[in-house]
């Protein structure tokens, strides 16, 4: 699964330069709620014809706390959306598929306050939203996107020698992310 993800990112990065990039085209954003969690953000979205983009968004928590507390995870959500009046300007429909790892240790929920859980996760779902223009340059995007995930982690128990207690697998349908996006429109 995920060699056809890299594939298909790999395919979307060499098409870019064949597009028309010019005035209202490529939008630059940032997801404040993830960034508010300390989850730094950041994506592009690339316009393709009147009422069709392209994005992709990523995040990135490199966050280690004292006595072995971390939570660190990664994600790449890539997303085809059609605009339902023109594209970056009202509500809009979308396609996503997304991909990611995590590393948590001692946290005090998901059962692991003695323990470490390490893996990665592939889904793809349905986006609704919504673009509120402010300015010529500059716009809030508001999102929620739900489908399918299947996580493979491995669980580990903490302790002088830690140890791998199981390798399993979860199937999860429900909502995948909330976004309220600051997005700024090259011109």
């Amino acid at each position: 699964m995920s060699d056809i993800i890299l594939k298909s990112i790999l395919l979307l990065l060499v098409s870019m330069p064949s597009l028309r990039l010019h005035a209202q085209h490529v939008a630059l954003k940032s997801n404040l709620l993830y960034d508010a969690l300390c989850i730094p953000s950041l994506g592009a979205e690339v316009r393709l014809d009147s009422t069709l983009t392209l994005s992709v968004s990523s995040t990135y928590c490199p966050i280690s706390y004292g006595s072995d507390r971390k939570w660190k995870n990664w994600s790449v959500q890539y997303e085809a959306r059609h605009w339902f009046r023109k594209a970056f300007n009202g509500p809009y429909i979308g396609a996503f598929g997304i991909h990611g790892g995590f590393n948590l240790s001692r946290l005090p929920f998901f059962h692991l306050t003695s323990h470490r859980a390490e893996g990665n996760f592939n889904g793809a779902g349905l986006t609704f939203g919504w673009h509120r223009i402010l300015s010529p340059h500059w716009g809030i995007d508001t999102s929620l996107s739900a489908g399918y995930l299947h996580l493979r982690y491995r669980h580990y128990r903490e302790g002088t020698y830690g140890y791998l207690e199981y390798t399993k697998g979860r199937d999860y349908v429900g909502p995948v992310s909330l976004s309220v996006s600051l997005v700024y429109i090259i011109k």
